[in-house]
């Protein structure tokens, strides 16, 4: 019996689907790249074991120029035991082009020569960096304290503007 032959294994064939796999592959990662905005989301803003967290509104913080104020800002003060190790606030905006539009105002604005490169963008949040003369001396019980003591505020101003708001729709409805 004739055996069949076989047929040569056609190289360009193979050359072209791992190209075709390559180029798919390369088009999904940018993809991922372009379409993730921001390694951080809200759920990182709380505090647990390893940071304590201070959200101001925007009517607690404002720039020079008003068209640069966040949404919100994030004093992240991060610590192990009652050492404060790390600080960065996160000054959050609408979308990334005006964190982008905002970090190049803050650096032109508030950064000297020796704190340029402590600016950042990650998504929607301009990222200020402290370094660690900006926190030396601080605790961690100093920090929570702080915290308790500004939400206390917070939620002194918003029982007193209900109080207000109620006293003047019952003057309303009186009159």
């Amino acid at each position: 019996m004739a055996e069949k032959a076989k047929k040569p294994i056609n190289k360009k064939l193979i050359i072209g689907i791992c190209a075709v796999v390559v180029v798919v592959a390369i088009i999904a990662v940018a993809v991922i790249l372009i379409t993730r905005n921001s390694s951080i989301d809200d759920s990182y803003f709380v505090s647990d074991n390893t940071k304590y967290v201070l959200t101001l509104d925007s009517s607690d913080v404002s720039m020079d120029d008003s068209n640069y104020n966040p949404i919100k800002t994030h004093l992240v003060y991060t610590y192990s035991g009652d050492d404060i190790t790390g600080l960065k606030a996160y000054y959050e905006y609408a979308d990334s082009a005006a964190a982008k539009d905002a970090a190049e105002y803050l650096k032109q604005n508030y950064e000297d020569d020796e704190t340029k490169a402590k600016v950042s963008v990650d998504g929607k949040y301009v990222v200020f960096t402290a370094t660690e003369a900006e926190y030396e001396g601080l605790t961690a019980s100093d920090i929570k304290q702080q915290i308790e003591f500004m939400e206390l505020l917070k939620n002194m101003n918003t029982e007193d503007s209900s109080i207000e708001e109620t006293d003047v729709i019952e003057e309303t409805t009186n009159e």
